[in-house]
């Protein structure tokens, strides 16, 4: 293909079983939550409250929890039957554990102090409890053992972060224990495995840079998602329990002065990997920046100097292809990915300049298949001017809007991975339109479906994306004489006529072809366009950089984020597009449109190059006040692009993609 020229982690704990995956969902997940930090009578502790907290957060938006299934106990709630007193919790505590049926699933976490009163006998404080009688004022282990027991649900994760004698989570009270100890005497309940915090010769320790104690963070990172080590949606309890293990001791050894170790304890025999967690899909920006932010961390726990960030690759049953599968989306994810990891960065480390990078791929003609050459990836890194680390990104497993995300930090000298990091994304209709596919959205498209049983209706944008998925196995709008979006590639005036092949339509140019983008509107309707080539926004957007406000030219941008054209039937039906627009108005200025190097043809690239060769077009009907742009007649380099009203694009009318390719691309009898 050619391209435009823009002008200017984790330990491995004893597997409960691996021939047991996860299965359809049969019932809900509830989760109980106690933490507490300002005891009456015990030295208190930091940031329990916010470990709860963070904990709700996730598994209501990771999760799908809703708040009927979450009960939490800090000392913030303003209802009493929900403060950690001693009576609130051995009221509700039973009631709440009625609830769950055989097959649902639990997650008790409790955080806050544990005592052993002189008897030897275990307790749990509650936030009156005096450790000098805690056989008065605690909650008994044995009491606590059995109403775990009772509940029916058919997993039960408890999850211990307390503190021992010289704990960081808060100064010691006498006769304190640790969270493995607690822990023991769950080991032989059926149907519940128990996460503790640290061995019991440990400090559960305080992570004061993120406002969590260190266990607590990285549990509730693990559930965030980055724990799904296979990328199925869902956590198990060994990727769980893997996942937090690894990152705990390694931060630990890193960062705090004393080692920590988590704990699983489970009852021996236990057969299958019950899943702990089923992820629900977030936006690919939330996923984008969830991963950005594990891997900020990765790199500064292994003092690593530079990181480069390649285009994501596809995961097809073919083999990894750059664009095969997935269009504009590998390529904008890497960039997103390579700019969130700066914004984060903190000066600790630094990311390889994408123009050197991209240099040094092309003149070493780097290809897919020496992603696994440590060699290859040495003399990548020595060209790139020292690279140490690369962040290599996978897309996989599309179903309809839903695509799974995963990427690796890798060594380039030694092939060791460093972390691994990933999560469900679900796309928008216009992140749709990035994948490369071509469709017209009728109006029966977004007609709801009519449920038939007793499970609630799919989100109406689920039915639209499986309905224009389907569509787009037909042939490409543009063969439809009455289709009202002509998008056409003018050259020398003329248009350059293309290949149909199937949903795709090939246009062939020679480099150092100056071409056009022409559009014409036949609908007779205000309409709105985001015109991107290879992925490249073809009007200026808005950038803040240490709080002065640019415009950037050629800005890879996520589709639904784009600025818009306005084609506007008043004006006539043909609107012109000549190049990057560098400045709208009266003064307005844009750099052409110049077909570059032909080192690429039909055939998927195998190769990471800039050479992308896709014209995506996506129409919109107006909603309302937001600014878009049109444009006039003019010279090519000057022109009057005039700031149109205020509009903002509401529901998407169509797609197109156009591929231009090398002419000797094409057989001669296809030309």
């Amino acid at each position: 293909m050619l391209a435009a020229l823009v002008c200017c982690g984790l330990t491995a704990g004893i597997s409960l079983s691996q021939d047991v995956r996860p299965g359809p969902a049969k019932g809900k997940t509830w989760a109980l939550l106690i933490g507490i930090e300002k005891y009456h009578r015990a030295n208190p502790l930091t940031y329990t409250v916010n470990d709860v907290h963070q904990l709700a957060n996730t598994l209501r938006t990771r999760g799908g929890l809703d708040e009927d299934s979450i009960l939490e106990f800090t000392d913030e709630s303003s209802n009493p039957r929900y403060q950690p007193l001693k009576t609130s919790l051995m009221t509700e505590l039973p009631a709440w554990l009625k609830r769950p049926g055989p097959d649902d699933s639990i997650i008790v976490y409790f955080s806050g102090h544990g005592f052993r009163d002189p008897a030897g006998k275990l307790y749990l404080a509650p936030i009156d409890c005096d450790p000098r009688n805690a056989a008065a004022t605690g909650i008994a282990i044995e009491w606590f053992r059995e109403q775990i027991a009772a509940c029916r649900a058919g997993f039960k994760l408890l999850v211990l972060d307390a503190c021992h004698a010289g704990s960081e989570k808060g100064e010691a009270s006498s006769g304190s224990v640790a969270a493995k100890e607690l822990g023991d005497p769950f080991q032989d309940l059926d149907k519940v495995v128990t996460l503790a915090s640290s061995t019991a010769d440990q400090e559960s320790q305080i992570w004061e840079d993120k406002h969590q104690s260190l266990f607590s963070y990285w549990l509730n990172q693990g559930l965030r998602g980055h724990a799904d080590k296979d990328n199925d949606g869902a956590i198990d309890i060994d990727e769980l329990y893997d996942y937090v293990s690894r990152a705990v001791k390694h931060t630990a050894d890193t960062y705090f002065p004393r080692p920590q170790t988590p704990v699983r304890i489970v009852r021996a025999g236990v057969s299958g990997v019950p899943v702990v967690l089923r992820l629900q899909p977030q936006t690919l920006k939330q996923v984008l920046s969830d991963m950005a932010e594990q891997m900020a961390n990765v790199l500064m726990e292994r003092h690593v100097a530079k990181v480069g960030v390649l285009e994501f690759t596809n995961d097809t049953k073919l083999g990894e292809l750059l664009g095969a599968d997935f269009g504009l989306l590998g390529r904008y994810c890497a960039e997103e990915v390579e700019r969130q990891l700066m914004e984060r960065s903190a000066g600790k480390y630094g990311l390889v300049d994408p123009r050197r990078l991209q240099t040094a791929l092309a003149s070493q003609g780097f290809k897919l298949a020496d992603l696994g050459s440590p060699d290859a990836l040495a003399r990548l890194s020595g060209g790139a001017g020292g690279m140490p680390v690369m962040a290599l990104g996978t897309l996989r497993n599309r179903s309809g809007r839903l695509v799974n995300l995963q990427c690796r930090l890798v060594q380039t000298e030694g092939d060791e991975v460093l972390g691994s990091v990933g999560g469900a994304a679900s796309l928008n209709e216009s992140e749709w339109g990035m994948l490369g596919r071509s469709v017209a959205i009728r109006p029966e498209d977004r007609k709801p479906e009519v449920p038939t049983g007793p499970q609630p209706p799919r989100p109406l944008v689920d039915q639209v994306v499986d309905r224009i998925d389907r569509r787009a196995e037909s042939p490409h709008p543009l063969k439809d004489s009455g289709f009202p979006y002509r998008v056409k590639m003018m050259i020398g005036g003329q248009e350059r006529e293309g290949v149909f092949r199937g949903n795709d339509l090939f246009i062939p140019v020679h480099k150092g072809e100056v071409y056009e983008i022409w559009i014409e509107n036949h609908s007779k309707k205000l309409t709105l366009m985001r015109l991107l080539v290879d992925g490249l926004n073809t009007l200026p957007e808005k950038e803040a950089t240490k709080g002065v406000l640019t415009y950037i030219v050629g800005k890879r941008v996520n589709l639904d984020d784009a600025r818009c054209w306005v084609l506007d039937p008043a004006d006539g039906e043909v609107n012109a597009v000549r190049g990057f627009v560098s400045q709208t108005g009266a003064e307005g200025e844009l750099r052409e449109f110049v077909v570059v190097d032909a080192d690429q043809s039909l055939a998927a690239r195998q190769q990471f190059t800039d050479q992308i060769g896709l014209i995506t077009a996506a129409f919109y009907a107006p909603a309302g006040a937001s600014r878009g742009v049109g444009t006039g007649a003019g010279k090519r380099r000057k022109e009057t692009i005039e700031t149109m009203a205020e509009v903002r694009p509401g529901s998407l009318l169509a797609v197109i993609n156009i591929r231009y390719v090398d002419a000797d691309a094409l057989r001669p009898t296809e030309r």
